[in-house]
């Protein structure tokens, strides 16, 4: 036992949790390629699995990464490593045998509440006390899908799974903006660019708008969540001209966490536009370029960076991350395509889709296949503390 534990995969928790997140990402919508009625049901796999299958590792390894760094304390252990990942799979193990809710749910959200408790404790315990929010994030994903599963009939499962992308891309406005802006200034001062700037009421503005606009849909208000969808879209996307964002081109590692984060404001703005039963948009359209789009294109952004060499001080963007980076924002619109074609045309696209992002991720896990071993580079997610 303790020389499987002291192989280098345990080393930091990102490495076998962005693998298992990528790995999942593939596995997920291969429901979509098989024959009707063969394997799981199709949709439920997908739509749960996603979210709180990929989401849920990706989330994990980012913020147990991240953890050393707020609390100035010793960096987890791979035995705490080996058990988040053993309740990860205890969760996507009983989801996947259709077990009954009491003995389901306890499997499923058991990752998220000691993800939760595990940061909660330790950010308490060093007084990091800003951090705290981020810390109890994996609660509410835990309890979001406790409603999925055991909830109070279908409308009750409907609505967490709706309200599940709309907390991710909650999380990409507050952990992928702040991260965001602090590489794209510290690249701009390197770099000689002319230093970055923008108001503090800016990034909260587009947060608070977001949080209403999830308020009012709780409260079937769809009439009230649509335009606070759309000014959190405007005001996400006003934080990119600010960035310069189209300066970002000469350095690509920066260059793909610009592009994702794109995909961010448009998916709000789409998901406004479907609450006006004028605009002939539906949810579930809207919601894929939440979870396809912006949670797609930004946990590979984010996770591509443990793996990328670093040259001069700079992390270098490898030509089959590039490509993965390419096909899944192509995967991504060709589903919200799906809304605008009619007859055999859904089908097809569904397939196109769904081949180009298992391709995508396929990809990834090829480059990420170097990050699995060997000492770990510090800091893992930048070239180093110029970066």
């Amino acid at each position: 036992m303790l020389r499987f534990l002291t192989h280098g995969l345990w080393l930091a928790p990102h490495r076998p949790l962005f693998f298992l997140a990528g790995l999942w990402a593939i596995l997920v919508p291969s429901a979509w390629l098989l024959p009707l009625g063969m394997g799981v049901d199709a949709l439920s796999w997908h739509r749960h699995e996603l979210l709180f299958g990929m989401g849920g590792a990706a989330v994990g390894g980012y913020l147990l990464t991240a953890l050393p760094a707020w609390t100035g304390r010793v960096r987890v252990a791979p035995a705490t490593t080996g058990i988040m990942v053993a309740l990860w799979l205890a969760g996507r193990l009983g989801f996947a045998l259709g077990l009954p809710a009491p003995f389901a749910l306890p499997a499923a959200t058991a990752y998220f509440l000691v993800l939760g408790g595990l940061l909660s404790w330790q950010v308490a315990g060093a007084g990091a006390w800003r951090k705290m929010p981020l810390a109890l994030a994996p609660l509410v994903l835990g309890g979001i899908e406790a409603l999925a599963i055991a909830g109070p009939g279908p409308a009750a499962e409907s609505l967490a799974q709706d309200m599940a992308p709309l907390f991710f891309a909650l999380l990409i406005s507050l952990v992928g903006g702040r991260a965001l802006a602090a590489f794209t200034r510290h690249w701009a001062a390197v770099s000689g660019q002319p230093t970055m700037t923008e108001p503090r009421w800016l990034p909260g503005a587009g947060v608070l708008a977001l949080l209403l606009a999830i308020a009012a849909l709780l409260l079937d208000r769809s009439g009230l969540a649509g335009p606070l969808l759309i000014v959190s879209g405007i005001l996400h996307l006003a934080r990119m001209g600010l960035w310069r964002s189209w300066r970002a081109g000469r350095y690509p590692a920066l260059l793909l966490l610009h592009l994702a984060w794109l995909w961010l404001p448009l998916a709000l703005i789409l998901a406004g536009l479907a609450q006006a039963p004028w605009a002939g948009l539906d949810m579930a359209t809207a919601l894929h370029a939440v979870t396809m789009g912006a949670m797609g294109t930004m946990m590979l952004a984010i996770m591509g960076r443990a793996a990328m060499p670093r040259r001069e001080g700079r992390l270098a963007v490898s030509r089959p991350l590039a490509l993965a980076f390419g096909l899944i924002s192509l995967a991504t619109l060709l589903r919200l395509l799906m809304c605008c074609v009619s007859m055999a045309g859904p089908a097809t696209l569904l397939h196109l889709a769904a081949s180009g992002w298992m391709a995508g991720w396929a990809l990834f896990l090829w480059d990420f296949r170097h990050a699995l071993q060997g000492p770990v580079p510090r800091p893992v997610l930048s070239a180093s503390s110029r970066a």
